[in-house]
């Protein structure tokens, strides 16, 4: 359960309500996400942050209990790519994420990589009530020296040494020992998962998800991390790729492959990775909107693929627009592009905001659900999402580990 302080003069008008150890939400239509149905008119309870109690709405309201008859209650939505560590800098980024991201609906992200030392400031910052965000899992950041390529480290500078716990480079020459010694310094630190990223082999990466699953650190990764190639990094067990697009590996970037992208022999070979990845059960980070910004629309149709070849997606921004000289969450936006442009179906685009999500991070029946037991991330609509992603639009209101932000 995640730590919370009663809040009362925060960024701009955020503000966490308590009404003391519990609260009750009476005769509330529940979205089950993972089923993708509506349980109508039921109460739930809960007590310091979890649900304790799912039943059956009396007639009688009772005291300290909140009426939403009419309203629908789904999980709080997740973030599956975001670079908290590196887009938080300033207390006023800060600030512009923290309200954007919670106007969005979003109670969790996934930090694919960035500064943890920023993230762990600001959770010090949320923990003794100072700001109102959603919860951060935070990632080591590994690549090999191609990448690095002898410049400066901006995400580990100031630090005793260039490599870092949240930040290492590793070549194929990296014993065992040493794999293992930083990867449970990651965990330590409180990394959840590794970012796998660039310049590393097939057969490294074999070394590395086993060590993972050992000591239990998620193995995350880009979808190619050159020289290991798409199905390379499927075959080697890392859970999570990131980015539709880097199927094609380095050649996708040339004129010559996209003029031949969609020849039957290249959707076949994208099919036999797709296939693989949903026997395994690895899940697509598919970043739609950030694809679609940079003039690769063919990345909602991989997707598409993807999608029927049974692949579980994630909904992931990887992005956050500038409005002014204000930072804004992207993830709505998100979410209508895995429907409108990707041919996920809304129920399955709830599942990727919702349980998928989860289930990258390793909390899966903790959060993007609604049971007993699940934290109390909430969120309280006037319609259906199970209808219209336009609901996600219309909230009535949200609470973060039971208590009601204003």
């Amino acid at each position: 359960m995640k730590k919370t302080i009663i809040l009362t003069a925060l960024l701009g008008a955020l503000v966490l309500v308590s009404y003391g150890q519990s609260v009750t939400l009476y005769n509330t239509n529940i979205v089950d996400v993972e089923n993708g149905k509506i349980i109508p008119g039921m109460t739930v309870s809960v007590k310091d942050g979890i649900i304790t109690k799912i039943a059956k709405a009396k007639k009688k309201i009772k005291r300290n209990q909140t009426d939403y008859t009419g309203a629908y209650l789904m999980p709080g939505l997740i973030d599956s790519h975001t670079h908290w560590g590196n887009f938080t800098m300033t207390p006023e980024y800060m600030r512009d994420m923290a309200e954007s991201y919670i106007a969005d609906g979003v109670t969790t992200v996934r930090d694919a990589g960035g500064d943890v030392r920023i993230v762990k400031r600001y959770e010090a910052k949320l923990d003794s009530g100072n700001i109102v965000e959603p919860s951060v899992y935070t990632s080591s950041f590994w690549a090999g020296p191609k990448y690095y390529g002898g410049r400066a480290r901006q995400d580990t500078r100031g630090y005793e040494t260039v490599n870092a716990p949240w930040s290492q480079e590793i070549t194929d020459s990296t014993s065992l020992e040493h794999l293992e010694k930083i990867i449970i310094e990651a965990k330590v630190y409180g990394c959840t998962g590794l970012k796998l990223y660039n310049d590393i082999s097939y057969d490294m990466l074999k070394k590395i998800v086993p060590l993972c699953h050992k000591h239990g650190v998620k193995p995350w990764g880009h979808f190619a991390i050159f020289p290991a190639t798409a199905m390379d990094v499927v075959k080697a067990g890392v859970e999570t790729v990131s980015h539709t697009y880097l199927i094609d590996g380095k050649e996708g970037f040339t004129s010559e492959f996209k003029a031949k992208c969609f020849s039957q022999a290249e959707i076949e070979r994208r099919d036999s990775i797709f296939r693989e990845m949903a026997r395994l059960g690895t899940i697509l980070d598919a970043t739609i909107k950030i694809c679609m910004t940079n003039n690769m629309e063919f990345a909602a149709r991989y997707t598409n693929e993807a999608y029927r070849a049974g692949v579980k997606i994630a909904a992931g921004t990887d992005w956050v627009y500038m409005e002014g000289d204000r930072m804004k969450s992207a993830f709505l936006d998100e979410l209508d592009l895995l429907a409108d442009s990707c041919g996920m179906s809304i129920p399955d685009v709830l599942r990727a905001a919702t349980t998928v999500g989860a289930e990258i991070i390793g909390q899966a029946g903790r959060l993007g659900v609604i049971r007993k037991g699940a934290e109390a991330d909430l969120l309280v609509l006037k319609s259906n999402p199970l209808e219209s992603l336009k609901a996600l639009r219309q909230r009535i209101a949200l609470y973060l580990d039971g208590k009601e932000v204003k």
